[in-house]
């Protein structure tokens, strides 16, 4: 982000000229409170004032929604009021008191057509010096709020813009990939039924096939038990036996 751009230079000069006008502003309201004050009260209240003014020109400058109010506005004004009231009696007094014979200097070029008296003249020359200064800061107040916000208004503007692409984007790429998903679920189910083809056709196969006859198993012989020679028989075949010998 660059420091001298458009913004920060007309922040800038606002301020500058803020604290001109809160100076010269204070220093005369002391002079305007130390009518019914001493010095040290007087400087309190000259300073509360500038206090005052400069919360409220910071919560006009920071809070979009106070801009719109009617109380900060009125606040502004008053203590505008004050800076001007302080001013006159100081650019007055000091007219008065030490700049009388030098008044001809402005009377004569700017109301050559005119016979003013000389106090109109010290009164008028007094609200132009006294008067026009925190008028001006009440003015660049109101346009620089009008210029923050309109220069938030094309933020969040672009800012929508650009919240509207990503999601364009973002639905770009869902769109691609629910596309791809589907191409890969047309795959599997074409490969589902392959294969379910395949099952069909082997276990068709199987069934054509004629059963082998598989050989009869010899079950072996069972060994007949000896039957036993009567008793006689053996006695007979001994008695051979041993006539032979």
């Amino acid at each position: 982000m660059k420091i001298f751009n458009k913004r920060n230079i007309y922040i800038g000069l606002f301020a500058i000229l803020y604290l001109i006008v809160a100076f010269s502003s204070f220093w005369h309201a002391t002079f305007f409170f130390g009518l019914a004050n001493n010095v040290w009260m007087s400087i309190i209240l000259a300073f509360a004032f500038e206090i005052g003014q400069a919360a409220v020109l910071f919560s006009l400058l920071t809070s979009p929604k106070d801009r719109n109010r009617i109380m900060p506005w009125v606040l502004m004004t008053m203590f505008t009021l004050v800076q001007v009231i302080g001013n006159v009696f100081s650019s007055y007094k000091y007219l008065i008191t030490n700049s009388v014979e030098n008044l001809r200097y402005f009377k004569e070029p700017i109301f050559i057509w005119t016979d003013l008296p000389d106090n109109m003249t010290t009164v008028i020359i007094t609200y132009i010096i006294g008067a026009i200064l925190p008028i001006t800061a009440l003015l660049l107040t109101s346009m620089i709020t009008n210029y923050l916000s309109d220069n938030e208004q094309t933020i969040q503007e672009k800012s929508n813009e650009d919240k509207n692409e990503d999601n364009k984007s973002i639905l770009g790429d869902y769109s691609i990939l629910q596309m791809e998903n589907q191409g890969l679920q047309e795959e599997i189910n074409k490969l589902k039924e392959q294969i379910h083809n395949q099952n069909v056709k082997s276990k068709s196969q199987e069934e054509e096939q004629p059963e082998e006859e598989q050989p009869e198993e010899e079950q072996p012989e069972e060994e007949q038990p000896e039957e036993e020679q009567p008793e006689e028989e053996q006695q007979i075949s001994k008695q051979s036996h041993f006539i032979n010998l």
